[in-house]
């Protein structure tokens, strides 16, 4: 099997020229999902072609929105306007992981993104690539010995290096979740590379497995999972964060338990992948040797996309729990199991993100924008228009510290050659971090991020685009970004 990371999908160059993105009200129309706690709007505009009409439209129509680590059916789908706008509600609040995609076709996109309750989050153009498919049946023996399905296990996959990534690297990682139907099949689309597929369900085992994804491919994997013990308990809960006054789901936070006086580690930085996956009891897997009493069980387990987890199977005992998250830290607790009895533990972390704030104005007038939008997006992130964008020569007072950008409408000014961007598409073990919103009265706006590289655009109707790169932006760290956009009107 090959461990090496697979690069992730190439930008797409020479596509159109975008109109302004939808926010707000109105913005096309929305496919809900019933709220189930505190929930946002997540806003955008797919593009999938030189145009959203005749045969391009049609390829739109068939694009669904995923929300990974729903519990439930977990795709939305969208109703897309003709100049690409889309809307979907019911978002659960949090750091969510997002995917735009065209089963039929193995396309796709994927968004990392905040949700505030009540709030819409823009992520600005979204440009479908190529993915590819993991796809398979999760089954169980009976009393018999012959196989039948196991309905509604959860799949999870996250992208790894290789088999010597650690099991506390993977909490960072985006993930990409679907759950099995009626005949335990499921399929799965992400984006090329390698991946740590677990199949879990409340009653059995759980079992893991890499597998190295090509696009526009479907890689074929099963599982066939060992029923759970009877005499155990069960630790359920949900791992919340405080975020900017709010109390927030944290999604794929590791939690995990280590037993009270025995030598028994807790998951670190020494356990890895691989030999997660041979301590796992995964009767599908080639050269399966069943272990031998007792059974080393690891007991841990990654939060839904509403912050909740479960852990069944555990032995009646003392135990201390963890929950973390890179960004968000770490909370521990003391809990009791007894066998047959459900346990509930709830963590409380610390967010620890950075803030880029500023304010838009017309560059010839210096009155505020109001309604304008402004994106930050990960550098690299392989599903945004890297193309088109030119250098702007500025000069003055106001002339930005860093690198400013702008996008002409016609395809450049005569006399400027492009010079897009040379930045590095992402792995796909980084997350494509996105964050939007709009200005308010005074043209002010305010976007929190976790740390990293980012490029900050801003746009509104009759202006020409602009955005400034903001590098290192740092957990605690305000850094202020205004613009001040040329009207359209006034290029020559």
């Amino acid at each position: 099997m090959t461990r090496r990371m697979l690069a992730a999908v190439t930008a797409v160059a020479g596509l159109m020229l975008l109109a302004l993105l939808g926010c707000g009200g109105g913005g096309g129309n929305p496919i809900s999902q019933p709220p189930s706690g505190q929930t946002g709007i997540v806003e955008g505009r797919l593009v999938t072609g030189s145009s959203t009409t005749g045969k391009s439209r049609q390829v739109a129509t068939r694009f669904r929105a995923r929300v990974h680590g729903l519990e439930t059916e977990n795709t939305f789908r969208l109703q897309i306007r003709t100049n690409g706008e889309f809307r979907i509600e019911g978002v659960p609040v949090g750091e969510q992981v997002i995917s735009i995609e065209d089963e039929e076709s193995q396309q796709g996109a994927v968004i990392v993104c905040f949700v505030r309750p009540g709030q819409v989050t823009n992520v600005g153009d979204v440009v479908p690539q190529s993915l590819g498919m993991i796809a398979g049946f999760v089954r169980t023996t009976d009393e018999n010995g012959q196989l039948k399905p196991v309905p509604r296990a959860r799949i999870i996959a996250r992208p790894i290096s290789d088999e010597s990534d650690t099991v506390e690297e993977l909490p960072a990682r985006p993930f990409f979740t679907t759950i099995t139907d009626k005949n335990g099949s499921y399929r799965l689309l992400v984006p090329e590379g390698t991946y740590l597929v677990e199949a879990r369900h409340p009653d059995y085992e759980p079992a893991s497995e890499t597998v190295t994804v090509k696009v526009l491919e479907v890689t074929p994997l099963n599982f066939t999972l060992v029923p759970l013990p009877r005499e155990t308990g069960t630790v359920y809960g949900t791992v919340m964060a405080q975020v900017d006054g709010n109390l927030i789901p944290v999604p794929g936070a590791l939690v995990m338990l280590k037993p009270q006086g025995t030598p028994e580690p807790v998951i670190s930085e020494k356990l890895t992948v691989g030999q997660l996956i041979s301590e796992q009891m995964n009767p599908t897997q080639q050269g399966f040797v069943p272990p031998g009493p007792p059974i080393r069980r690891r007991l841990f387990t990654f939060t839904k996309a509403d912050g909740s987890f479960e852990l069944t199977g555990v032995p009646a005992g003392t135990y201390t729990a963890i929950a973390f998250k890179p960004g968000y830290g770490r909370d521990e607790k003391q809990v009791e199991v007894k066998t047959g009895e459900k346990v509930r533990v709830d963590f409380v972390l610390q967010a620890q993100f950075g803030t880029i704030f500023g304010q838009v104005t017309d560059a010839t007038t210096g009155n505020p924008i109001k309604g304008a939008l402004v994106v930050a997006v990960r550098k690299g992130d392989n599903w945004w228009i890297w193309s088109g964008w030119e250098q702007m020569p500025l000069s003055g007072s106001k002339k930005p510290d860093r690198p400013t950008w702008h996008r002409p409408n016609q395809g450049g000014q005569q006399g400027m050659p492009s010079q897009s961007p040379l930045i590095s598409p992402l792995p796909p073990t980084e997350p494509p971090i996105r964050a939007g919103t709009k200005t308010d009265e005074s043209g002010n706006y305010k976007l929190l991020l976790p740390p990293g590289d980012y490029f900050v655009a801003a746009v509104a109707e009759g202006y020409e685009w602009q955005a400034q790169e903001v590098e290192g932006l740092q957990t605690g760290q305000t850094v202020q970004v205004d613009f001040a956009l040329q009207p359209t009107a006034t290029i020559q």
